[in-house]
Order: structure tokens, then C-alpha cells, then sequence
């Protein structure tokens, strides 16, 4: 009876996890561009912010992957993160921090920014 009990807990668990989907992030704001901050050599590195919405009943991870496109938007970068680690991001805006995420190549006109994946981290 314990094993029935522990398994509809479970159930339960995985329902609520599975109300949430990718349909529910949306990337609302992006604003990043190549700097370098160095006087005597180059140090060229990506600085930005992107702000996410997250729209589940509940907080939860989300992946990104931020690409680059060269002037005639074929792909030069990509990169997939977790903006906020292993932490869930709770419902509403979330603004997160883009410095670093690709590496500087001067055929770089433009980014993409989309979210992959939802996961919800156990606390």
C-alpha cells in the first residue's frame, strides 16, 4: 500500500511538471553586441542582456541557444545555457545576463535567441 501511495505521489508530481512547455517561454528581449574593453590588446567579448517570460503555473529551468548569423544569416555561433544555472525561474520576467556567451568572429552581423528546453529542478 506504501509502493501505491509513493507511486501516485509521483504521478502527481509528473503532472505538474508537465504543465509546463516550451509554447510557455517566450524571449521577449534581446541586446547584445561584441565590446572590448582592453586599451592595449584585444579582448573583444560578447556583453548582453535578454529577457525571458516565463508563463507556466510555476517555476521552472529553462535552456536557451543564442546563434550568431553572418550577413547573409547563415549560422556562424551557437551556443546552448541555462540562464539561471540549476535554478527554477519563477513565473513572470526574468532578465538574465548574455556576457560571454560566444566567441567574438568578426562575420558576426546578428543574434538568435530561442529557448530549447524546460526542466524542473528539484529543490
Amino acid at each position: 500500500m506504501k509502493y501505491v501511495i509513493a507511486l501516485a505521489f509521483l504521478g502527481i508530481a509528473q503532472l505538474a511538471q508537465a504543465d509546463c512547455s516550451l509554447s510557455d517561454i517566450k524571449i521577449t528581449s534581446v541586446k547584445a553586441k561584441f565590446v572590448s574593453t582592453c586599451s592595449s590588446v584585444d579582448c573583444t567579448h560578447l556583453r548582453g542582456v535578454a529577457t525571458l517570460v516565463n508563463s507556466c503555473p510555476e517555476a521552472t529551468g529553462v535552456q536557451v541557444q543564442i546563434t550568431a548569423y553572418d550577413k547573409h544569416d547563415a549560422p556562424v555561433s551557437t551556443s546552448e545555457n541555462w540562464p539561471a544555472s540549476v535554478r527554477n525561474i519563477p513565473p513572470g520576467n526574468y532578465t538574465f545576463s548574455l556576457d560571454q556567451w560566444l566567441e567574438f568572429d568578426p562575420d558576426i552581423a546578428s543574434f538568435g535567441l530561442k529557448p530549447i528546453d524546460v526542466h524542473h529542478w528539484k529543490k
